[in-house]
């Protein structure tokens, strides 16, 4: 991930800097605004192995398949295909395609991007610095020089 000018930041699918769990899924967290309330963006890539069960969230939600598959309930998912689930439905279980999934997941409110699993107790938001606050990598832009270059 880099800051590449004031207001800006660059990063890839394949960033080194995102997050990886013991069972090999990578992932980072994007927050947009200062708000609780506000939106939050998650690239995920989850490995052939994955499975989740049913669930909801606490807010809306809108996943975007970019490489592999991933099966929801009954239906497959591949490159290019969207899924909007309103806050509360229920869905799943999910498990990925034999060469994993690669997802962009984005939800309205980050107060509400942790699951709930169906039969579960409901989960508080899991702590979480974001790898990026765009409003904190504004402020310290602002502070830089003035001949930063925008691109």
């Amino acid at each position: 991930m880099e800051r590449r000018a004031r207001g800006r930041y660059e990063t890839n699918l394949d960033d080194p800097e995102f997050t990886t769990l013991e069972d090999g899924t990578r992932f980072a967290g994007f927050f947009l605004g200062d708000g609780d309330d506000e939106p939050a963006v998650f690239p995920m890539e989850v490995t052939a192995n994955y499975t989740f069960p049913v669930h909801y969230h606490k807010t809306h939600y809108m996943s975007l398949i970019l490489r592999g598959s991933l099966q929801v309930g009954t239906r497959w998912y591949h490159p290019g295909d969207i899924r909007l689930q309103e806050k509360g439905s229920v869905y799943g279980p999910e498990k990925a395609g034999p060469e994993g999934c690669y997802m962009l997941n984005i939800f309205g409110d980050r107060r509400g991007y942790t699951p709930t699993v169906v039969g579960e107790a409901e989960q508080e938001p899991m702590p979480f610095e974001p790898h990026v606050l765009l409003s904190k990598v504004w402020n310290a832009l602002a502070e830089s020089p003035v001949g930063v270059e925008r691109k």
